[in-house]
């Protein structure tokens, strides 16, 4: 028996009566309808759907690649365990974002120890008792997302019923994670880590497929049109060489490249536009100042996620913790300019550039480089000395009061050694300074407020560019085996850079007849950025 879902995208979904009791209608589940899927809305007003919906997606596309799959097996392939495992595959895309953070990924970060995925990573190895998956996760290739880390903890400790061993566990957390199996002990694993990267791919994954989809419709954002029927029907898992592969046929080659320019699309003109990424910067702001106020507790863990939850003061505690929870703690912290720019739009920094694109164009790919290793180098400091990235007179005067205290540490110490390194010191210190009053200059010439805030973003690489895209099989009839799409396309190569990263420089803009002078901006920082030599105090 079933129950149907009526969705946008792709009409009715049909879901077991089982799923429905057991995941579905559960408290755990239920929550993600108050978990934001994206942090689009300050820039689409109609991106607020949520995890709850995107779920249901996966799992219906899920259900389509897998029906497919089996469609094309041999019979005598159609084991028992393999369909039990297909099974369990389908419970993970529908349970892959069930311990998501509060405000989409800006929050995720907040699950980690320290910044280390450690601690939830030996929880997940003692859960399922696979010590294999202990030394594929230390070989550090390639680490999961914290949400992906607290799902697959949630997903075993609350769902604990849907497996029948260790072998399923251990089988699901990695579908959520993307830790493969290492095929060199067993080769029969091969089948299973192509299902895993039917959900957890950096390329083409029903994941992916959902979220591109769906955000294009809800936010009325023009991209290209995904064939998802197409596209997953044309999956086969086949044996090459002793090991099964995910393999295309050659119709769905169109599609493919569609995936990857939706995904390109998104990731440049959304994720990384400015006012996301101020949205962002506010957010982590705001998370941080609540749990500092709430320092004996961390809001971002299991036991807050749970129905049991738990107390963050003597007078009420957080269960089922989502987006709603967290505005309410917002709403009680005073006196918070960023909090309450949150509320107020009116009030928030506007960005001096719009895009990567419009940035390079002024600063030019040399000077570009340059200046965003000064950036990134000058942020670090600002949050070492002074907690945040604001650029203002709050900044200057601590950063000269850091450089005066290193100044006597150097005039104290006898060790010559030591005086070299804080010497050194104390000249990038002087360089960052310098680079503060020279922005300083530019508000007063520009006559706007010198109270900026530097908003770190990711370089864009296209999807052409990976390795992994290059390598998907496509099979042609008449050939004995597939080619790889790098032998049959030819696709753009993207520029690399020395940097990773890019940065926002945002101002207050009290005026809106002032127009700023980026090109003087980019002069001017070009030069300071390619200066060899600063005040040796």
């Amino acid at each position: 028996m079933y129950k149907r879902l009526k969705d946008p995208l792709y009409g009715y979904i049909d879901i077991e009566d089982d799923v429905m009791e057991k995941i579905v209608d559960t408290a755990n589940f239920q929550r993600l309808r108050s978990i934001i899927q994206t942090s689009y809305s300050p820039l689409y007003a109609s991106a607020v759907h949520n995890r709850f919906v995107h779920s249901i997606g996966v799992y219906y596309l899920g259900k389509l690649v897998t029906n497919s799959i089996l469609e094309k097996l041999d019979a005598a392939c159609k084991t028992e365990e393999l369909v039990r495992y297909i099974t369990v595959f389908r419970f993970a895309c529908i349970l892959h974002d069930v311990g998501h953070a509060p405000f989409s990924h800006t929050g995720e970060m907040f699950f980690l120890n320290k910044g280390s995925r450690d601690d939830l990573h030996k929880q997940l190895v003692t859960l399922t008792g696979d010590k294999e998956l202990d030394k594929e996760i230390s070989d550090k290739n390639y680490e999961a997302a914290p949400h992906e880390l607290m799902s697959a903890l949630v997903g075993l400790k609350v769902y604990n019923n849907l497996f029948k061993n260790n072998n399923e566990k251990s089988f699901f957390i990695r579908c959520i994670t993307g830790y493969y199996y290492n095929e060199s002990i067993d080769e029969d694993k091969s089948f299973l880590n192509c299902l895993i990267s039917l959900l957890n791919s950096s390329i083409i994954d029903v994941d992916k497929l959902d979220y591109l989809i769906r955000d294009a419709y809800i936010t009325g954002f023009d991209t290209v049109t995904i064939d998802y029927e197409r596209l997953l029907s044309s999956i086969k898992l086949k044996k090459i060489d002793k090991v099964y592969e995910c393999v295309y046929t050659k119709s769905a080659i169109s599609v493919i490249e569609n995936v990857v320019y939706a995904h390109d699309a998104e990731r440049k003109w959304i994720q990384n536009h400015p006012i996301v990424q101020y949205e962002a910067y506010i957010v982590r702001h705001a998370i941080e100042t609540i749990n500092k106020k709430y320092s004996k507790n961390k809001l971002f863990s299991y036991e807050f996620l749970t129905v049991d939850g738990k107390k963050i003061n003597s007078s009420f505690k957080v269960s089922l913790l989502s987006d709603s929870d967290m505005i309410f703690l917002m709403k009680n912290i005073k006196d918070d300019y960023l909090i309450n720019e949150y509320f107020s739009r009116k009030d928030r920094r506007h960005p001096m550039w719009k895009s990567e694109a419009e940035y390079k164009a002024f600063f030019g790919n040399e000077v570009f480089d340059k200046v965003e290793s000064e950036f990134e180098e000058l942020s670090k400091y600002l949050n070492s000395v002074c907690k945040s990235e604001d650029i203002n007179d709050d900044a200057i005067s601590a950063c000269a009061k850091d450089i005066e205290s290193t100044v006597s540490m150097r005039d104290a110490n006898t060790d010559i050694k030591k005086r070299d390194l804080l010497a050194e010191t104390i000249k990038s210190k002087s360089k960052h300074l310098e680079f503060l009053n020279c922005l300083k200059d530019f508000a007063t010439q520009q006559s706007i407020e010198f109270d900026f805030v530097i908003i770190k973003a990711n370089q864009f690489n296209s999807g052409f560019g990976k390795i992994e895209f290059s390598k998907i099989k496509i099979e042609f009839d008449g050939l004995k085996n597939p080619c790889t799409f790098s032998d049959i396309i030819n696709v753009p190569t993207p520029r690399k850079s020395d940097q990773d990263n890019f940065y926002y420089l945002f101002y207050r803009r009290r005026d809106k007849n002032v127009k700023i002078d980026l090109k003087g901006l980019a002069s001017i920082l070009g030069l300071l950025a390619f200066k060899e030599s600063y005040k040796d105090i």
